[in-house]
């Protein structure tokens, strides 16, 4: 179970997303409570949005953020992870839930998300946030269902998309597997960079296949909602733990153009 931890927490980073990890629950045990809610908000964060990209310094410049919206930032999330772990003790246990249900409460978890961005940004700044959350998830981000609505995504199309995710994340279990040791702690310095850099490639593969899966009506579309892109910075493992201003929760590579 831990090595399953370990395996997600390492691929986290060179993400978009993690909806396939957050749709099949967590890899370790866990009660209803607190703990599920701590890493429903992370997982929440590491899709790309929520406070966890506001913290990033050339973000907050990109949206000319103040220093008084800054410093709200860790109030707001103190704030997030205790109404995060009021959703996971209302829902009961994640595990047992079924696909539909997972989707809801992920849906009420991205609600809470929104509401926390909304109480630091203008209305100018917020439709760059959006536009910056979905650049940061990538392609990943079709498969969230405010998403797939807004482009008008068949259901032939999502069962293509949440396959090619499948695919991807047995892929970066087998790579991590490979280590000495069998985990990503137990690798070298180098290997852990060797390795990482096989996940970058593998999820730029996965990105352009779900990319694929779009018609050109939704592809125009998608560039409209991605809106101009940015230069994400690159972020190392590790990064994302430190409170305060630092970068922390939103994972992946350093920029994701639309298309």
């Amino acid at each position: 179970m831990r090595r399953t931890l370990v395996v997600l927490g390492a691929a986290a980073l060179v993400m978009a997303s993690t909806s396939m990890a957050f749709a099949q629950g967590p890899g370790g045990p866990g009660g209803p409570g607190g703990r599920q809610g701590g890493m429903m908000g992370g997982r929440m964060g590491m899709m790309g949005g929520g406070l966890g990209l506001l913290r990033i310094p050339e973000v907050q410049q990109e949206l000319k953020m103040t220093q008084p919206q800054i410093a709200k930032l860790d109030g707001a999330q103190q704030a997030l992870q205790e109404s995060m772990r009021e959703l996971m003790q209302g829902a009961g246990g994640f595990q047992q839930m079924s696909q539909e249900e997972r989707e809801k409460l992920m849906a009420k978890g991205e609600e809470l998300q929104d509401k926390a961005v909304a109480g630091i940004l203008d209305q100018t700044q917020l439709k760059r946030y959006k536009e910056l959350s979905l650049q940061r998830q990538g392609a990943m981000a079709l498969m969230r269902p405010s998403v797939a609505k807004e482009l008008g995504i068949t259901e032939e199309q999502r069962q293509k998309m949440q396959q090619i995710q499948q695919d991807q994340m047995a892929q970066m279990r087998q790579m991590f597997q490979r280590g000495q040791g069998g985990g990503f702690q137990q690798m070298t310095p180098e290997e852990r960079q060797q390795r990482m850099q096989q996940l970058r490639e593998a999820q730029e593969k996965a990105q352009a296949a779900m990319l694929n899966v779009l018609n050109a009506q939704q592809k125009a579309k998608w560039a409209q909602m991605t809106g101009k892109p940015f230069k994400f910075p690159e972020m190392g493992f590790g990064a994302g733990r430190r409170g305060g201003n630092r970068p922390g929760g939103a994972g992946g590579p350093g920029g994701q153009p639309p298309l």
